[in-house]
């Protein structure tokens, strides 16, 4: 079973467009890319082994040995909204060690937008995936993912992240934390998801560091995936003596509005390096003995926080979840104390 998502009309009538039958092909050492054009195939398969290797070297200090098997890229070039999904299934060595038996990639929208955010933030699932073997959770899959993009993407979840918790919105994190599911409401856990993944890389050390004991904070966490393992993961890696005390410095962090830079871009030089961005998204089922999951970027839906479902991609679940008629008391949402977000002033008006 995996993941439904809902895409715009206009991106649907692309992705079933007579065009896509003409797409051209072409192969990277881990990679196996189908484009629009030979050209857009080409700088997307050097774009994609330039990220591997970049998003290797941020998250785990060394590059990944090359897979086993290629992952097949499919690019849809289009107007309108940017997105991507990423299918992994899991299965198990000869040892029994967890690993990524397959995966597969799909991308769609703007050709920029797609090398700047969407690219480098599906290429982040895979070597999150990589490394643990198995699904990620949630919140720090699509956290992590979003510190890929490019920067006015990350400013913007950041202030939706402060606008959810001032509505009301946010989950706590010791339900964040545990979520095996995405919710319905996407846009929080993707804004939700970011903001606490970024607080935890700076309060690790930024870079390299940072992302290492975030890494170790999920895999202590994940380990039983229970309310006393993420709370022994925060007390070992971060020096919190629980989860909700992590949450508080989280909140008391986010009490500095946030400040928005410019969107950074280079070109250094032709090749797999001809775009740099600036650093920076999973239903499960079972199967037999193996688990195969979806890791998306595509635009998340009108927000409705419900109770996490799971949904069949590609059609309707039986029946929809119904809205609880009574808000959760406290402590189910976190406290909304942020001021409300406003873009700082920036030359004359």
């Amino acid at each position: 079973m995996t993941l439904r998502r809902y895409y715009p009309a206009l991106v649907l009538a692309v992705l079933v467009s007579p065009g896509v039958a003409t797409a051209a092909n072409y192969e990277t050492a881990n990679f196996v890319v189908e484009a629009p054009s030979p050209e857009l195939a080409r700088k997307f398969g050097e774009m994609a082994e330039f990220y591997r290797k970049e998003k290797a070297l941020e998250w785990l200090g060394q590059e990944m040995p090359q897979w086993p098997r290629k992952c097949p890229l499919q690019v849809q070039v289009s107007m309108g909204s940017a997105g991507g999904a990423t299918t992994f299934t899991f299965g198990s060595d000869q040892s029994g060690r967890p690993i990524v038996s397959s995966q597969r990639m799909e991308i769609r929208g703007d050709a920029k937008q797609l090398l700047n955010s969407v690219l480098p933030h599906e290429v982040t699932h895979t070597v999150l995936a990589q490394h643990f073997g198995r699904p990620v959770p949630r919140w720090a899959d699509e956290g992590g993912s979003v510190l890929s993009e490019n920067d006015e993407e990350r400013f913007s979840h950041d202030v939706r992240c402060r606008e959810i918790l001032n509505a009301g919105r946010a989950f706590v994190l010791r339900t964040l934390f545990r979520m095996t599911e995405y919710p319905r409401d996407m846009t929080v856990l993707y804004a939700q998801g970011y903001s606490v993944t970024a607080y935890l890389v700076e309060k690790g050390g930024n870079g390299r560091e940072g992302r290492g004991k975030l890494l170790q904070f999920l895999g202590n966490g994940m380990s039983g995936n229970s309310a006393e393992s993420w709370n022994e993961a925060a007390r070992r890696v971060y020096g919190f003596e629980s989860v909700d005390a992590l949450e508080r410095a989280w909140l008391d962090a986010l009490r500095t509005p946030p400040a928005r830079t410019v969107a950074r871009g280079t070109t250094p030089g032709a090749g797999a390096a001809a775009v740099k961005p600036s650093p920076g998204f999973a239903s499960a089922a079972t199967t037999g003995g193996a688990r195969t999951e979806l890791r998306t970027s595509a635009a998340p839906a009108m927000p409705l926080l419900e109770p996490p479902v799971r949904a069949v991609r590609g059609s309707a679940p039986d029946a929809e979840p119904t809205r609880p008629a009574v808000r959760p008391q406290a402590p189910d949402y976190p406290p909304p104390v942020l001021g409300p977000p406003e873009l700082p002033r920036t030359g004359r008006q």
